[in-house]
């Protein structure tokens, strides 16, 4: 069958040059697209017949360069966060040196305050930093060459951990450590949602969530271990190792996953491609354009070998593909602010925060709850967080595989028209457990009499699904409902929600004491709830917010629609 007559008759025809000033109606797009058609489901975006296009590049180079990113920010956030478990280790050595506990515990959360004896929060602030630094320039020259000298400062942040000579050189080693893992939370995601389609997107999300999960919870786990076997410089050497293996990895088998595409491809039909840089010199350049055409998941995908140049080693291994453009960078710093203004954004941004605080205030608290009214040893406490393994695992198929096979069933039940908001529904079982496990938390930590430890260690873990949970479903509805705007999106989720976060679980050791563990994870149970109350309102209010905002997130008159 012809192409063009599968083309959905609801999709507007629009041209979009992008150098080229458009009407403001021809640069916006809300978010809803054409999905699924009698021939299938349709493919968002609409890959162009250029080798060297992301979106065509085999599977197993996409599960590779997954797991070099997956890889990368496990090592990141493994050795930032898994410093809890051996902070004795620096005691006395720094104690020596004059520094006091609250010290000690700020090589852990990064901040520059004390007191903080009673709180560890993660070190968010440079991680946020790093997000905000490194996302404006991924836009403006790339994100192989970001992602390339963010893992040149993780494996030289390491070492110079391992080889300082005192606590200041320890502290700034590791606040540099904390910018190169934030690409984390925002640039890995973003490359792995350019390289993948809108309806697979959320299953590999999720395996780049869960992959990380699992490796870093078992680090963490036999942290204190490996430091009581090897030493704690020892343990930075190791993760600086492995993390310029993965550099090695990085430089061969991640290439640059920025490519220019017309609007339209976004909205499921390409009506021409812009990216002329792949053509082979002297070719015509009117040949390899697609006019009007969809693609779906059962069409087969030709490349134009001809017209366009292949994809090679030496191809993948350019540092730079794209020329700078500078004005990308500024305007991502724009869009952050405006997107965060957005009521849904705003939503999902706060309840990430909200339940990460949570999730934190858990953490804070249930080693001396164990060790205390349960009588648990301090070197098994660390152990209560394996269940996290198992977590990672139910969340594949569930958030995962759970989310793409809703968004295509309720598009096919609705003219093959998928809306953003259908990603909000995997959310209701883990907004459920969630009110359901820190209540029951804060019961068992308050009356231990009445409860067994077990109470502590399954709710300890069960609310992890529950952020994990919010996470997923935050990330993929805002690359779903603000195409033109993900970049923005993430560092506003990432950045935003870890403030909000430190905030919460800042005040947790002062909320407990006062109101008791009953009562301050009871009001952290109402919160979930109220939260889970307003994501109701956002998914049957989300449409007409998108349609409301869609002037502030229409691609800039000079602007690429390349996921600024």
């Amino acid at each position: 069958m012809d192409q063009k007559s599968k083309s959905p008759s609801n999709v507007e025809h629009i041209e979009f040059s992008p150098d080229a000033e458009t009407k403001p109606t021809e640069r916006k797009h809300d978010g809803t697209v054409q999905l699924t058609c009698d021939e299938g489901v349709i493919l968002i975006p609409t890959p162009s017949q250029d080798p060297r296009d992301p979106l065509n590049i085999a599977l197993w180079h996409k599960l590779m360069i997954l797991s070099c990113t997956c890889l990368y920010s496990t090592m990141g956030l493994t050795s930032v966060s898994g410093l809890g478990g051996i902070l004795a280790y620096f005691i006395p050595e720094y104690s020596a040196q004059g520094r006091s506990y609250d010290d000690i515990s700020a090589l852990l959360t990064c901040t520059f305050f004390s007191p903080i004896r009673e709180c560890f929060a993660d070190p968010s602030l440079f991680m946020g930093i790093g997000n905000m630094i490194s996302m404006p320039l991924a836009l403006a020259v790339g994100r192989r060459p970001v992602f390339l000298v963010s893992c040149i400062v993780q494996v030289v942040s390491l070492v110079c951990c391992a080889t300082n000579t005192g606590y200041t050189g320890h502290f700034s080693a590791r606040c540099i450590l904390g910018l190169a893992a934030g690409q984390s939370e925002a640039l890995c995601p973003l490359m792995i949602s350019e390289i993948f389609f809108l309806h697979e997107r959320a299953r590999y999300q999720q395996f780049f969530s869960s992959i990380q999960t699992v490796i870093s919870g078992t680090l963490i786990i036999t942290t204190s271990y490996i430091v009581s076997t090897i030493g704690w410089r020892a343990w930075y050497y190791l993760f600086a190792g492995l993390s310029g293996v993965i550099l090695i990895m990085a430089i061969f088998l991640v290439p640059e996953t920025k490519y220019v595409r017309p609007l339209t491809a976004y909205k499921g039909k390409a009506n021409e491609n812009d990216n002329t840089s792949n053509l082979v010199p002297g070719s015509d350049p009117e040949n390899p354009k697609q006019f009007g055409q969809i693609m779906t998941v059962n069409d087969q995908r030709i490349l134009d070998t001809v017209n366009y140049l292949p994809r090679t080693l030496r191809s993948d291994m350019r540092l730079f593909i794209n020329k700078a453009d500078w004005r990308e960078a500024f305007y991502c710093l724009k869009h952050m602010f405006q997107v965060f203004l957005f009521p849904n954004v705003f939503w999902v941004v706060s309840m990430n925060g909200i339940f990460l605080g949570v999730n934190i205030a858990m953490g804070v608290t249930y080693g001396n709850i164990l060790s205390g009214a349960f009588n648990w040893a301090d070197k098994y406490i660390s152990i209560a967080q394996a269940g996290q393994v198992v977590v990672a695992f139910v969340c594949v198929p569930m958030l995962g595989y759970g989310s793409d096979i809703i968004v295509k069933f309720l598009a096919r039940r609705n003219n093959g028209v998928h809306e953003p908001e259908h990603r909000l529904l995997t959310l209701i079982i883990p907004l459920l457990l969630g009110i359901i496990f820190v209540v029951i938390y804060g019961q068992a930590a308050a009356f231990p009499e009445r409860y067994h430890w077990m109470a502590i260690v399954f709710c300890l873990n069960g609310y992890y699904f529950t952020f994990i949970g919010a996470n997923m479903a935050g990330i993929t509805y805002l690359l779903d409902a603000y195409p033109t705007r993900p970049a923005s999106s993430l560092v506003v989720l990432c950045a935003m929600r870890g403030v909000i976060s430190f905030c919460l679980s800042y005040g947790t050791v002062s909320l407990y004491s006062n109101y008791g563990y009953d009562g301050a994870f009871g009001l952290f149970g109402g919160i979930t709830g109220i939260f889970g109350v307003l994501g109701v309102v956002v998914y049957f209010t989300g449409k007409r917010i998108r349609k409301f905002v869609a002037p502030w997130t229409a691609v800039e008159v000079t602007g690429k629609a390349s996921m600024g």
